[in-house]
């Protein structure tokens, strides 16, 4: 992969694959200025210009931004091409852009070149994918921490207060048997807990979110919508009753669910809205359940759209941090084409009967439930800090423990802060990072 891309030009759809007011397709390397020339008549210098592209469907017009190498993120000529949002154009276009010897990009390449070119560091790049994932207002803020370097500088400085804590105690050794021996454990000690306490804060363990062992996803949607037989497809058992009869379902159903390793209980909650054959008896209770719930799928069926928007909007009055948990679930994606959600959700088309787009749900409920079992920490960053500032407490917390068994706690916790500060990471972690991000970032 790398080998490909580094020698490319390389492009990728940066808005979502649905029907839209606008498509922006993003391409960097050096045939940039090539396209931009036959698409926009354009010499290659810093601009917005409007322009033609010639597609099979017909003339289609865009408007271009040209950014000559250097400067730019990925240190590469790049040029950002926006058309309208219709599926086929988009269509089109890549296949011209393919023509004209690009290649499709891999996940993260856009980033990762950013890294390449040191206009990103490895913990921003990391920072990058943590705010595109980030489930709740708490992971928001430190990922734009990290994306600031405002993260890697603090720990950068816990970092070298370490170092010096670290030759202190290795030094102590050599005066073992004097008198101020002891006075000089105390001050020690005093002193690794006055970081263990900034280390601590850098974390977040105190007043973060929770670490959930066994998190809820709900689904919520109205009548009809494919709840029960998304809920048995997820599950991998027929659990929930499935009928063409509204109000079906009245109590939520549960089961115990496992995603990419994660458990979870996954809740097949009472239908809501106009089309409630119950006339509401049982809406407050499936509302309530989908308020609490870790993981929220929004279900809607072709031309459910509207009531659907409006049952969500209502939620999101009462908790406006629900957005974040929520995913928009186009149920019966074999029937009818995929529709673009008036909530602005991420959202994916599945279909219960065919299993289509039910593997890309299960991977994005791993991750959401990976954040929630790590307490939002995903970044090389933040959890070798963590892993380290658990060390130290384990260290700090026994008063009899010998201080050369604390001084190689030290050490090691030191090993963990420079790992993670370590832009020039090998080849197959720098894949594994960049393997999580999303096509066209």
């Amino acid at each position: 992969m790398v080998a490909r891309e580094t020698a490319s030009t390389i492009f990728a759809l940066a808005t979502p694959a649905s029907a839209s007011a606008a498509a922006l397709l993003r391409i960097a390397g050096s045939q940039a200025r090539v396209l931009a020339q036959k698409f926009c008549g354009s010499d290659w210098k810093r601009r917005c210009v409007q322009g033609s592209i010639r597609l099979p469907i017909g003339t289609v017009p865009c408007i271009a931004w040209l950014m000559p190498a250097p400067h730019t993120l990925t240190g590469r000529d790049t040029l950002e091409i926006l058309v309208p949002g219709n599926v086929e154009i988009v269509r089109d276009l890549e296949r011209l852009l393919r023509e004209c010897g690009c290649h499709d990009a891999e996940p993260g390449a856009f980033t990762r070149l950013a890294v390449e070119a040191g206009k990103l560091s490895l913990a921003q790049a990391e920072a990058t994918l943590a705010l595109v994932t980030s489930s709740d207002e708490v992971s928001r803020r430190r990922a734009l921490a990290d994306l600031g370097g405002e993260s890697a500088r603090r720990l950068t400085d816990l970092a070298a207060r370490l170092r010096t804590l670290s030759a202190r105690y290795e030094m102590s050794f050599d005066f073992s048997e004097e008198e101020h021996a002891l006075a000089q454990e105390d001050r020690l000690s005093g002193d690794l807990r006055a970081l263990l306490a900034d280390l601590r804060a850098f974390v977040g363990r105190e007043g973060s979110q929770p670490r959930r062992e066994f998190p809820s996803v709900a689904l919520f949607g109205p009548p009809n919508a494919g709840k029960s037989s998304l809920f048995n497809a997820l599950v991998g058992q027929r659990r929930a009753l499935v009928s063409a009869t509204p109000g079906t379902t009245r109590d939520a159903i549960e089961a115990d669910a496992v995603f990419d390793g994660c458990a979870c209980k996954l809740l097949d909650l009472s239908g809501v809205g106009a089309g409630d054959a119950d006339l509401g008896r049982y809406a407050p209770q499936a509302r309530q359940r989908a308020l609490a719930a870790d993981v929220l799928l929004v279900l809607c069926a072709p031309g459910q759209a509207a009531d659907c928007a409006h049952e969500f909007t209502a939620l999101t009055r009462q908790d406006a941090a629900l957005r974040s948990r929520a995913l928009w679930v186009q149920t019966m994606s074999d029937l009818a084409a995929q529709e673009a959600n008036p909530c602005g959700l991420p959202q994916y088309a599945v279909s219960a009967a065919s299993g289509q787009g039910l593997a890309a749900l299960r991977e994005q409920l791993g991750v959401r439930l990976g954040e929630l079992a790590t307490g939002g920490s995903t970044s090389l960053l933040r959890l070798n800090a963590t892993a380290a500032l658990t060390m130290l407490e384990v260290a700090a917390a026994d008063p009899l423990a010998p201080t050369e068994a604390v001084a190689a706690d030290v050490r090691r916790a030191l090993t963990l802060l420079d790992q993670a500060l370590l832009n020039d990471a090998p080849g197959d972690v720098l894949d594994l990072i960049f393997s999580r991000f999303c096509i066209g970032k």
